[in-house]
């Protein structure tokens, strides 16, 4: 299979876990305190040693450039995104256009891009996927602040380099330039932590949907115009950059589903904790991760025409 049938694949994998996930919670299995607990689960801990477990590898110079070109395309993702959210969603104002101006720049490149990313590519694609996690924490708690309270805020700097993602990949990094091998008794459990983002993510993903109206959602045009954004033209726009240049198609593939990945989940804690309109952030998160489910594998498909 080539890499856009496994992503297909692996989506419908991933969409059965996202059922359950809305199963869970219509059967009130699970309540809002307990989908939340999860989430924090997923953010501070599995997320994140799933992370740190991809840089033990050998040091070879294929993965110090690629890592090194990784962190720029990862730039160059983030760039496109809230330039184009900014023309497409700009003209809106109030707390809803804040909302779609985030929702259209960053993706769910943690809960969606990592379980994807390693069925295509396993560690290899990690390794090059926590550059863009990293470029998506630092520049959602610095740019993506500003433009969710619609004012300048440089002290939420501090807060993106508290996230536990981007501790992950600074301690990775300081294990894999000085080649600090954990022993076997150690790496085993942290193994076994990585293994469970996949279905914890999915299932959370699927109670935040399943609280969604999605029926109501779907007559919002704005929803529809943050969604083009993120699920079609910035990855699309993004692999027609990369196309002339001679990039390893691992991170080439990388960046491309990271950048055609969902809106992020953050959108709707941002959107709750700055006083904007969590539920349309909800709405808005529910209808582009169902609709991703098609865009993913076809801007994949495209991207290779390129």
């Amino acid at each position: 299979m080539n890499s856009a049938q496994i992503v297909l694949y692996q989506i419908a994998v991933m969409f059965i876990l996202i059922l359950l996930g809305a199963f869970l919670w219509k059967r009130k299995i699970f309540t809002r305190r307990g989908c939340n607990q999860l989430s924090e689960l997923v953010l501070t801990i599995v997320c994140p040693v799933l992370i740190f477990t991809s840089f033990q590898k050998e040091l070879e110079p294929r993965f110090i450039k690629g890592l090194l070109i990784a962190f720029g395309l990862s730039l160059m993702s983030h760039i496109v995104s809230i330039a184009l959210g900014a023309v497409i969603c700009g003209r809106r104002r109030g707390e809803d256009g804040s909302v779609e101006r985030f929702a259209a720049a960053y993706s769910n490149c943690a809960f969606m891009g990592i379980p994807l990313i390693e069925a295509v590519y396993g560690t290899d694609g990690i390794f090059y996927l926590t550059a863009y996690i990293a470029v998506f924490n630092l520049l959602s708690w610095t740019h993506g602040v500003m433009s969710m309270t619609e004012r300048l805020n440089f002290k939420s700097a501090v807060n993106a380099l508290k996230a536990p993602a981007v501790i992950a990949t600074a301690l990775g990094l300081v294990f894999f330039f000085l080649q600090i091998r954990l022993p076997d008794i150690i790496m085993q459990p942290l193994n076994y932590i990585s293994s469970l983002n996949t279905p914890l993510a999915m299932l959370i993903s699927g109670m935040t949907i399943a609280r969604s109206n999605i029926l109501a959602a779907l007559k919002k045009p704005g929803i529809y115009l943050a969604g083009f954004v993120k699920l079609i033209a910035a990855p699309l726009l993004v692999a027609l950059v990369m196309s002339p240049m001679q990039i390893d198609p691992i991170i080439a593939d990388t960046i491309i589903i990271s950048t055609a990945c969902p809106t992020a989940t953050m959108t709707i804690m941002f959107a709750a904790r700055y006083g904007k309109n969590s539920v349309y952030a909800a709405e808005i998160f529910a209808v582009s991760t169902i609709i991703s489910a098609v865009t993913i594998p076809l801007v994949l498909l495209a991207s290779s025409l390129f």
